[in-house]
């Protein structure tokens, strides 16, 4: 404990006069979205927008789906648009769908394991 204070530096620095909220502390942090770590906090974020978007679709398919009247003529104009409406609310939650998997495997990272690419020593 005694050789503690002297591997602590304490140095600080103090913001410029005046100088406020500049425009480039607004700025994004490129170089953290190019690393790995960047890019697997994006791709988390892009599975959490699909898996949203699929359940948001699932609920309008079904909302859509229930609305189309059982008692209604066939080939009349409101039946077409519920019918239009529920396919590609349909069509749309199968693509979020296969979309939040494929970002899921990749998050997941399929394939790769801490265990074989171990064993394999990075030479496979």
């Amino acid at each position: 404990m005694a050789e503690f204070p002297s591997k602590v530096s304490t140095r600080t620095s103090s913001p410029a006069q005046g100088a406020g909220a500049s425009v480039s502390a607004l700025r994004p942090d490129l170089g953290f979205v190019r690393s790995s770590l960047g890019a697997l906090m994006l791709l988390q974020l892009l599975m959490i927008f699909n898996i949203s978007a699929t359940v948001l679709y699932i609920t309008a398919f079904i909302a859509c789906s229930a609305a189309v009247d059982l008692t209604s003529l066939r080939g009349t104009r409101p039946y077409n648009q519920r019918a239009a409406a529920s396919f590609f609310a349909c069509l749309v939650m199968i693509a979020y769908g296969v979309s939040a998997f494929f970002s899921y495997q990749a998050w997941r990272g399929v394939g790769s394991n801490a265990a074989t690419s171990q064993m394999a020593g990075g030479y496979a």
